[in-house]
């Protein structure tokens, strides 16, 4: 059972609409503390965190808390808010005056949490129904200091984009190397979507960094795992992810991680990450590397980024799926290499330095 594939259990997954099971609210404000802590931050997502909160208020494990940090939205979550979901006393809204970013949001969202454990739950993801009781599970049955994630997998009435299919299949080959034994389960795959730790070890470790807007789990879960956390990969707590990302965003995410892969490196240089970084790009496939070596530095950059994602748009459009993935990889490594460059040449301002130094350091509770 522990080597099933997410995959197999997608017709058990609850419907897009499925309203809240009033018996899953058994946690009420002002008796025992709840034993989860469910954080939610989000942004201007109205749809997709009310689909959320539905797949939440349907867990089989009862006693838990959603907080929803709506880190700045407008119009604020708390006055667009279901009707149900103001009503649950197992919801609580926060609200950050400007948007500050996931990661001041969880901190934010932690410090206010009553549980022994926090479930980190993305805005566009629907839990299975045994998610939270499948997490725990595992927490409760193992002696030493766990971080577990599952699988953010995708739906099967999901429409996505030929990017956001991209994401998705690349997830989808960490799940299953993982599963096979290829590698173990580590904190650089610990993605905050679908996450689940006892909240001491999260407040040991301070929490996350909120100078990192991107690649924020990551850092964090280099700190757990240095602070003695082992990592481990719960493939039948299902979120199922519906992700909808535009192209702009798409091509920001591999600048963002470039650019915080050099702050990681700076902020934690016995990790030698760059060096990690740098290995992982042998590991690319022969077309990409030799797409980049073409392009990369040179003037045929943008026009080869554009190149690759029009035809990914056209093989998407006629089905040709095994040839719209690798051509979204091309896209995706010269981004980041053209950002990585970048990065490497600007050097730390004293200001940031000592902003990463306190918001790693910084105790959210």
């Amino acid at each position: 059972a522990d080597r099933k594939t997410y995959k197999s259990e997608q017709r058990s997954r609850i419907p897009r609409q499925q309203p809240p099971n009033p018996l899953c609210q058994t946690w009420v404000e002002g008796t025992n503390m709840p034993r989860i802590s469910v954080i939610v931050a989000t942004y201007n997502r109205q749809e997709r965190l009310s689909r959320c909160l539905d797949a939440l208020l349907a867990q089989t494990f009862r006693d838990f808390e959603v907080i929803v940090v709506d880190d700045g939205s407008d119009p604020p979550v708390q006055s667009s808010i279901a009707t149900t979901h103001a009503a649950s006393p197992a919801i609580n809204v926060l609200r950050t005056p400007t948007n500050g970013g996931p990661a001041r949001a969880r901190n934010l969202g932690v410090a206010q949490a009553k549980g022994e454990f926090i479930a980190f739950i993305d805005d566009d993801v629907v839990a299975d129904p045994r998610l939270l009781e499948r997490h725990l599970s595992y927490s409760a049955a193992s002696e030493d200091r766990v971080v577990q994630f599952g699988p953010l997998a995708a739906p099967v009435d999901w429409s996505p984009t030929p990017w956001n299919l991209w994401e998705a299949q690349t997830l989808d080959v960490e799940y299953r190397r993982m599963l096979r034994g290829t590698y173990a389960p580590t904190w650089r795959q610990f993605f905050t979507g679908n996450a689940f730790l006892r909240k001491a070890d999260f407040l040991s470790a301070g929490g996350f960094n909120e100078h990192f807007t991107r690649a924020e789990d990551i850092e964090l879960g280099y700190r757990l795992g240095k602070a003695g956390c082992r990592f481990a990969f719960i493939a039948n707590a299902i979120g199922w992810h519906y992700s909808s990302r535009s192209l702009q965003s798409w091509l920001a995410t591999p600048r963002d991680y470039a650019r915080f892969d050099v702050e990681i490196d700076r902020l934690h240089p016995e990790m030698r990450w760059l060096e990690h970084v740098e290995w992982q790009q042998t590991r690319r496939s022969i077309l990409t590397r030799i797409f980049g070596r073409m392009v990369t530095g040179s003037s045929l950059e943008t026009a080869g980024v554009q190149l690759a994602v029009g035809t990914a748009r056209f093989t998407h459009s006629i089905g040709l799926k095994r040839a719209t993935l690798p051509m979204l990889s091309l896209a995706y490594a010269v981004e980041y290499s053209r950002s990585l460059r970048a990065a490497t040449r600007t050097p730390v301002s004293n200001h940031d330095a000592r902003q990463s130094e306190r918001s790693e350091t910084s105790n959210p509770g």
